[in-house]
Parts: structure tokens; C-alpha cells; sequence
């Protein structure tokens, strides 16, 4: 039986958008219904089938056949239900974790990337224009402007000759300020990686070739520190459950409207 359900199920998953709207209409015409053996299942066993399946297949297997539908619309109201209670238990962990953050924020980390975007807001911007001057910049100066263009753009490719790309950016009038402005909670596990980098370089060996990028420098190490931190990882945490209820939400809304069919 259940090797049955699992091959109907199989066959809903590849149908195409047409053939779902088909099977769905086919439910309200048992003329048109697909018939077989799971017509013959005795309520109770269609409800034992149902406690292993989670929502995606609950409304695909509402599309098996009429009878289906029908023992579907009967475990809604518990299916709605359950999400709602899950909802709220997540709504609650948000609130502890918002608790946690405001208990263990380090004002240490975010002074450092106040302070570093004090000092590159007071640099003049012929300062940075003059950088993309360079034919070819020394390795450490076009190492930190790709990095930085990889920290404010996301869509930016790391590449082995970046510097064209780069003095572009450079003399971009709104540089600086992707720069000021940059909202570090949404930079991305693959850009912190390459981020990381700028461990690798100490200010020393900036300050030698441009006080711009030896900015620039302390700049990305700030934020580097700060997103890798206890702070930022459970934001993400947060986000993540926050899509999670996002996600229960709009299938509560699909169940609701096969209630009301």
C-alpha cells in the first residue's frame, strides 16, 4: 500500500503545472477521478498514511484521488493547527534569542566598525579616485579594493585580473557611501570567506603603499570580526526562523483554500 502511494506521489511530483490544475479539477468529477487501489483504503488506514506525510505531500496526495481529497479536508483543521502551535513555539525562540543578543552585545566590536567608518567618511574622495589611476596597483592595494567591492556587491566576481572592474567602482560617485552604508548582516557565508583574507595582511604593509587602503584595511577586519561573532550568528539563526514561519504561514494560507473548496 504504501509502496503504492509512494509511486503515485512519484508520478504527481513530475506532472506539469497544466496536469496538477487537471488532477485538481478531477476531484470535484468522480467520472474523471483516477481510479485504483487506494480507493478501497478504510478511512483509519488513510489516516496512518497521513501521520507520514509532512505539508508538501499532504497536498500532493489530496490530488491521488476524489477520496483523498476528501479524508484531506477532515485532517486540515489539526494540520492548520499544528503549524500554528510550531509558529508560535519559533515566535517564542526569537524572543529568547533577542533576549541573549541584548544581554551578551560586545560594544567593543561595534565601536571598531564605528571608528573605521569615521575615518574613511573623513577621507576626500579624490583620495579614492586616484587609486583607479593605477595600470597596474601594487598586489596588496588590489587585493583589499576587490574585496571591498566583494563586501558592498554581492554579484561581484573574484577573478585574476578584478582591477579593471575595481576602477570602475572606484570612480563610482556613490562608492564611498556603499561603503558607509553597508549592512553587514546580509554579506554572505561565500563573501565572508573570501573576506577572511584580510587577516592576511597587517596595516603596516598598507600604510607603506596608501593610507586610503590601509582604511580600508582596518575597515574590513572590523567587519570581518564583528559578522563572524556570537552577535551576528544568531542573527542569522533569527532569520532563519524567521523564514521558517514565513514558510508555515503561506502553507497555512494554501490549506485554508483547499478548506474552503
Amino acid at each position: 500500500m504504501l509502496q503504492t502511494l509512494s509511486t503515485v506521489l512519484n508520478n504527481i511530483k513530475t506532472k506539469s503545472k497544466q496536469e496538477i490544475y487537471q488532477l485538481s479539477n478531477n476531484l470535484n468529477n468522480p467520472d474523471q477521478t483516477k481510479h485504483n487501489m487506494l480507493h478501497q483504503v478504510r478511512p483509519e488506514v488513510f489516516n496512518q498514511i497521513l501521520i507520514f506525510l509532512d505539508i508538501q505531500q499532504i497536498l500532493q496526495f489530496r490530488l491521488v484521488s476524489r477520496r483523498a481529497n476528501e479524508t484531506i479536508k477532515l485532517m486540515l483543521p489539526k494540520q492548520i493547527h499544528n503549524l500554528q502551535y510550531l509558529i508560535v513555539e519559533q515566535q517564542n525562540e526569537i524572543q529568547v534569542k533577542i533576549q541573549i543578543l541584548e544581554a551578551t552585545k560586545n560594544p567593543n566590536q561595534q565601536q571598531d566598525l564605528q571608528a573605521a567608518l569615521n575615518q574613511i567618511s573623513e577621507i576626500p574622495r579624490s583620495r579614492f579616485v586616484e587609486l583607479k589611476h593605477y595600470a597596474q596597483p601594487p598586489e596588496i592595494i588590489e587585493k583589499v579594493i576587490t574585496l571591498v567591492c566583494l563586501a558592498t556587491d554581492s554579484t561581484f566576481k573574484i577573478q585574476k585580473d578584478n582591477w579593471k572592474e575595481c576602477q570602475k567602482r572606484l570612480g563610482q560617485g556613490n562608492f564611498i557611501n556603499s561603503i558607509l552604508y553597508l549592512d553587514i548582516s546580509i554579506l554572505k557565508e561565500k563573501q565572508l570567506k573570501y573576506l577572511e583574507q584580510v587577516n592576511s595582511y597587517t596595516e603596516e604593509q598598507t600604510a607603506s603603499k596608501s593610507l586610503v587602503v590601509r582604511a580600508l584595511l582596518i575597515f574590513l577586519k572590523a567587519v570581518v570580526e564583528l559578522r563572524k561573532s556570537n552577535l551576528y550568528k544568531m542573527f542569522d539563526e533569527i532569520t532563519e526562523l524567521e523564514h521558517k514561519i514565513r514558510k508555515k504561514k503561506q502553507f497555512i494560507v494554501n490549506l485554508e483554500k483547499i478548506n474552503d473548496n
